[in-house]
């Protein structure tokens, strides 16, 4: 398990009139009071949602307006020209459907990921124009297009900008600029999406708020991470309520699709509508997304939302089948020290590899690069994602020389490079992790709101939480953490057993997402703390709360017992980090084997594979372990334990047979011997051996004679007596004993 660590935020109290006044429960006064929202001035604005920016205190509206309506009245083509993903097929649809309303002569364009790229393309410039285009009005996009407007320009084509990407040193010399950010303005909220920037002048234009059009504002905003604050929280809660009352055609199709019923709210978007939406895009044109959303015949809907499900569906598998090929060669690199993973193979889609990044650092927590090798334009391409502890942005820039271009931020790149330039592109960023980080790990970061007790956790309390809603980015669901949890029962579900179902204190039931691998790190009627968001869950007319588990921890350590269980249980150890304990009579595999007796401090999972032949180096052993999980075997080809010691009555019995006979055929006489005394076969050789050791018998192939006996002999002084003693022990305090008892040796 990857450590973490809890950030606990602060918390201040909201005041008692205020806490009556906006109705809150304690569990979301909880939230509000650790997240800064205390005054009545942040509740009020929290709250507030239907209070709207004058569209025209963006800079550059006044202006937009007038052109795009002058191009209307002279009955001027007019191209709206968008992006790919969800954010820009949602931005074209609403500027579009404002136009058409206007009785706009409008087409729309939105270029292709593979052939065109990102932004203002100029050979799609230039056949718009030479098709008659007069106005270019680009939507989530255009901010860097500088050299696509003097084209236009050229050409006596005029271009509108809205966007709200990060502005370089300086605007094109567009005929406006449409930004929250602009530098000349002084727009009250900075982080509107694509969508919400395509909005604004939609309003602004039909001088109406074009409430049907909100659902795909919200779309867009939740589907592109922006912060989910001021207006964008504003226009994404009406935007919701409008699409659950009313979805548009498209929508409504594409959620049939997908056998979605339930309510419509910011995890609809982010987990169902924006994945489908944005899939089209990564795997080929992006005009159906954005035709899609369009559509107003509901026999054509259903197709369209078809062919992008299909998308979607390819998009998964193209997914999971690169990520486990990267797993595989991430192994290997973790294995050599790697700190900074870069992941290169021919043939892996461009347009997925930002998903894989993702995953793969959830997976190892550390920074992730995954690029696609194309050897016919020589270069390879890909996007990479980051730790807290690591800015991507600052990463590659520290390693440029090796990169023919790269753009992003703290958590996330995107770059292209020559082939022979990765392995030194990989060096480099591992050096600059090195020097970062020196010795530290990564640790994973969790942050809590608030700290809960069983009682807290009620259905009363849960659907209290919908009030905070919509949760995204700068607003997420709230996270909590209860301490010392007992897992009372737990098991791996999933096709592939990839995620965990557990019971908590009696009654609690969770789940955990894509850590179905947990289930061989942790033991039953164990304490756990666990990081958690609430939802409920509704089974047949029952509602019931749920936990979905983001981080499990024990401050102790966990004992998988694994004792007398077949070998198919444990087979998985096979493909695990761990460490082996064995016996010195036993070959060591690899360095990672120990004899009892040797230290293993340092090692994080410990695998005690054999069942020591002696308790003091199983002790010395055992001070050593500072492992967080130990999985306990204790192997052995026979066991004696249900065997026993024969008794000093039988010793006498076999005895007296020796003695009465002098020579005794085994062959013949053998199983009447057995039977007569009433010990196994086992344990008949063991005490044949205790007489031959102390001279008291000849064994000879299968006969045994009588020896000449001299005084008395102590049955209790053969060494093969006292070793059988000594294993019996073994099994008895190792084998066949409570786990506790075994966890209570560690702990002394």
């Amino acid at each position: 398990m990857v450590e973490s660590i809890w950030q606990v935020a602060e918390y201040t109290p909201i005041d008692q009139k205020l806490i009556k006044k906006y109705k809150l429960t304690p569990i979301v006064e909880k939230i509000l009071g650790s997240r800064g929202i205390h005054s009545e001035e942040a509740l009020s604005n929290f709250f507030e949602t239907s209070h709207l920016h004058d569209p025209y205190l963006m800079y550059d509206m006044e202006k937009s307006v007038a052109r795009i309506h002058l191009a209307i009245k002279n009955e001027e083509p007019i191209l709206v020209y968008g992006d790919y993903d969800a954010d820009g097929v949602s931005s074209v649809t609403v500027l579009v459907t404002a136009l058409k309303q206007l009785g706009a002569n409008v087409g729309w364009y939105i270029p292709n990921r593979f052939t065109e790229g990102y932004g203002p393309n100029e050979d799609a410039f230039l056949e718009a124009i030479h098709e008659g285009v007069k106005l270019i009005i680009t939507v989530d996009n255009g901010i860097k297009g500088h050299h696509e407007v003097e084209v236009a320009k050229e050409h006596g084509v005029d271009v509108i900008i809205t966007d709200h990407h990060e502005i370089g040193d300086t605007l094109p010399n567009a005929f406006a600029i449409l930004h929250p950010e602009h530098p000349d303005g002084n727009y009250p909220f900075k982080k509107l999406a694509g969508v919400g920037v395509s909005y604004k002048l939609a309003c602004a234009l039909t001088d109406s708020e074009l409430e049907t059009l909100l659902p795909f504002v919200a779309i867009g905003t939740i589907a592109d991470l922006v912060l989910m604050q001021g207006e964008n929280r504003a226009l994404v809660k009406r935007g919701l309520k409008i699409m659950q009352e009313k979805p548009p055609i498209g929508i409504q199709a594409l959620l049939d699709e997908a056998n979605f019923k339930g309510e419509i709210d910011e995890e609809t978007i982010g987990f169902i509508i924006g994945p489908r939406l944005n899939a089209v895009g990564r795997l080929d044109d992006a005009r159906m997304a954005c035709e899609l959303l369009q559509v107003e015949d509901e026999n054509s809907a259903k197709m369209m939302a078809e062919e992008v499900n299909g998308y979607n569906d390819e998009r998964k598998n193209i997914v999971n089948e690169i990520t486990e090929a990267a797993k595989e060669e991430a192994d290997e690199k973790i294995k050599n020290g790697a700190r900074f993973l870069v992941l290169a193979k021919e043939g892996w889609h461009e347009g997925v590899l930002g998903i894989v990044a993702s995953k793969l650092v959830e997976t190892y927590h550390m920074p992730v690069m995954v690029l696609n090798i194309d050897y016919d334009q020589d270069f390879a391409k890909g996007s990479a994602r980051s730790v807290p502890q690591i800015s991507m942005y600052e990463a590659i820039d520290s390693a440029q020389e090796y990169v023919s271009k790269f753009g992003g931020h703290d958590m996330a790149a995107g770059l292209t490079l020559p082939i022979d330039q990765v392995e030194n592109l990989e060096k480099a960023l591992n050096q600059f992790v090195e020097h970062k980080m020196n010795d530290d790990t990564f640790e994973k970061i969790i942050p809590i709101d608030a700290i809960l007790n069983h009682e807290d956790i009620t259905v009363k309390n849960i659907q209290a939480l919908s009030a905070l809603k919509p949760f995204g980015m700068g607003f997420k669901s709230p996270i909590f953490g209860m301490k010392d949890a007992k897992i009372d029962n737990m098991k791996q579900i999933g096709q592939n057993n990839n995620h965990l179902k557990l019971t908590l204190d009696s009654n609690l039931n969770a789940l955990m997402w894509s850590k179905g691998e947990l289930f061989n790190q942790l033991s039953l009627n164990h304490p756990v703390d666990i990081a958690f968001q609430l939802q409920l869950n509704e089974w047949n007319n029952n509602i019931t709360p749920q936990l979905i588990l983001s981080d499990i921890n024990s401050a102790s350590t966990q004992w998988i017992d694994f004792r007398n269980k077949h070998h198919k249980t444990f087979a998985f150890l096979k493909n695990e980090s761990v460490t082996y304990i064995i016996n010195d009579n036993q070959k060591k595999l690899t360095e990672n084997y120990y004899y009892y007796g040797e230290s293993v401090a340092g090692h994080d999972k410990i695998v005690f594979r054999d069942l020591p032949n002696n308790l003091e180096q199983f002790y010395k052993t055992l001070q050593s372990i500072n492992a967080s999980v130990i999985y306990v075997i204790f192997f052995k080809k026979h066991s004696i334990y249900f065997e026993g010691m024969p008794s000093m009555d039988k010793f006498k019995m076999l005895f007296k047979f020796i003695m009465h006979y002098k020579t005794i055929n085994l062959k013949v006489n053998g199983m009447k011997l057995l039977e007569r005394i009433g010990v196994s076969f086992e344990t008949f050789n063991f005490m044949i051996a205790v007489y031959e050791e102390l001279n008291l018998i000849k064994k000879s192939n299968e006969t045994i004679e009588l020896n000449e006996i001299h005084g008395k002999v102590d049955i209790l002084s053969a060494n093969i007596y006292q070793k059988r003693l000594n294993a019996l022990q073994i099994e008895k305090k190792l084998l066949y004993s409570n786990l506790d008892e075994i966890k209570q040796l560690l702990e002394q």
